[in-house]
């Protein structure tokens, strides 16, 4: 029997499986049918050409694997048109901060990338039903602002007071703040790997 502290220091040592993953590890590490699987990388959410990966053939990155643990979070919450938007801006603001996203999977610690958020602005005008949007997605080319920090900031945000008048309500600000923690993303794949491959 190995002794508790040693397999600590085993599996430090071993780290996690780095990939190329298959088709069915993909599934199970983000629990994503394969009819989802396939729509989110014909949408573009999951960055793997369509078609790859099927059987025992391995084609997924560690970082399609993120991908895919956001998406399944994201789509319980938003439609598949609005994470599509999430995810192209997420890596937009990865590139834009000269991350590479494989890289990112293996150290993100070592990277300075906190607090993506991305915000949906009031709609000014109603759209047109009578001549829908060519996507299905209602909204989906609408304007949204995606940002990201490279500091992590105090957890004591300003709070909206009749003492702080500063902090007071913007009628003109986004109201639907959605954040994406990306290291804790990371951190979840990794577990899941471990345990489930």
């Amino acid at each position: 029997m190995i002794p508790c502290c040693d397999f600590i220091w085993i599996s430090i040592q071993m780290g996690t499986k780095a990939g190329p993953f298959t088709f069915a590890e993909l599934q199970r590490v983000t629990s994503l049918g394969r009819g989802e699987i396939r729509e989110c990388v014909n949408r573009g959410i999951i960055t793997a050409s369509p078609g790859v990966g099927q059987g025992n053939h391995r084609a997924y990155s560690k970082w399609n694997l993120v991908e895919g643990v956001i998406a399944a979070a994201l789509l319980r919450h938003i439609r598949a048109g609005s994470v599509a938007a999430v995810m192209t801006r997420l890596r937009w603001l990865l590139q834009a901060h000269h991350i590479d996203p494989e890289s990112y999977c293996e150290a993100s610690g070592a990277a300075a990338f906190f607090e993506f958020n991305l915000d949906f602005l009031p709609r000014t005008k109603p759209h047109d039903k009578g001549n829908p949007p060519r996507g299905e997605e209602t909204g989906q080319n609408d304007f949204l602002i995606a940002t990201a920090s490279t500091s992590r900031r105090s957890q004591n945000c300003a709070q909206a007071t009749p003492d702080n008048p500063s902090a007071a309500f913007n009628p003109s600000a986004a109201f639907c703040h959605l954040p994406v923690d990306l290291e804790q993303a990371v951190r979840f794949v990794d577990h899941m790997i471990e345990i489930r491959l």
